[in-house]
C-alpha cells in the first residue's frame, strides 16, 4: 500500500493515519482480495437459511448483501491490512472488531430498511456474528501475511494455498493462548 507504517507502530498512531489519510487508506489501499471473499463467503451465509423463504424480498435482501459486501469487505481489508502490524495486537483487534463491526452494521441495516428488504432481524444476527468472527480471522491471515494487496501482497492463488494452514495456526496459537 505505500503507506508510511512501521511494524509495531502503536494503535493510536495508526488510528491517526488513517483519520489523516483516509483516501490513501480507502480507496488507494481497497482490498480487493477481502471484498471478493467477503462477497462469497455472505453470499453462502446468506442464500443457504434464505434459499427456503420464498418471495422477492428474501431475494433483493441477498442481493444488496452481496453488493454491499463486496464494497465493504474491501474497505474493511484495507483498514484491517493498515492495522495489521499496529501493537498490541490484543487492542488492534478489538479496536477494528468494535468500530469496523458498528459502523459497518448501522450503513447495513439502513441499506435492508431503505430497500424493504425481509427478514433484516435475522439477516441482521447472522451478519454480525459473520463480521466478528472473520474481522479477527482476516486480522490474523493478514499479520501472517495472508490476503494483502499491494507492494506487500503475495498472489491471490498463492494466498488460498496458504490460508488452510495459516488458519490452523491461528487457532493452534489461540488455544494455546499466545499472540503473534
Amino acid at each position: 500500500m505505500g503507506l508510511p507504517l512501521e511494524s509495531g507502530d502503536r494503535v493510536d498512531e495508526v488510528a491517526r493515519y488513517v483519520l489523516a489519510h483516509p483516501s490513501k487508506v480507502f480507496v488507494e489501499g481497497w482490498n480487493w482480495k477481502t471484498a471478493l471473499l467477503s462477497a462469497f463467503f455472505r453470499g453462502v451465509a446468506f442464500a443457504l437459511p434464505i434459499a427456503g423463504l420464498a418471495g422477492s424480498g428474501a431475494v433483493r435482501s441477498v442481493c444488496i448483501e452481496l453488493g454491499f459486501r463486496a464494497v465493504i469487505g474491501g474497505f474493511w481489508g484495507s483498514l484491517l491490512q493498515v492495522f495489521r502490524r499496529a501493537q498490541p495486537a490484543w487492542l488492534a483487534g478489538l479496536s477494528v472488531t468494535v468500530v469496523l463491526s458498528a459502523a459497518a452494521h448501522a450503513l447495513e441495516f439502513a441499506a435492508l430498511r431503505a430497500s424493504d428488504a425481509a427478514h433484516i432481524k435475522t439477516g441482521m444476527i447472522v451478519s454480525i456474528v459473520i463480521s466478528i468472527g472473520s474481522l479477527l480471522i482476516n486480522l490474523g491471515l493478514m499479520r501472517r501475511g495472508v490476503l494483502v494487496t499491494g507492494n506487500d501482497g503475495a498472489p491471490f492463488t498463492y494466498d488460498l494455498r496458504r490460508i488452510p494452514g495459516e488458519l490452523a495456526a491461528i487457532f493452534r496459537c489461540r488455544a494455546m493462548e499466545c499472540v503473534k
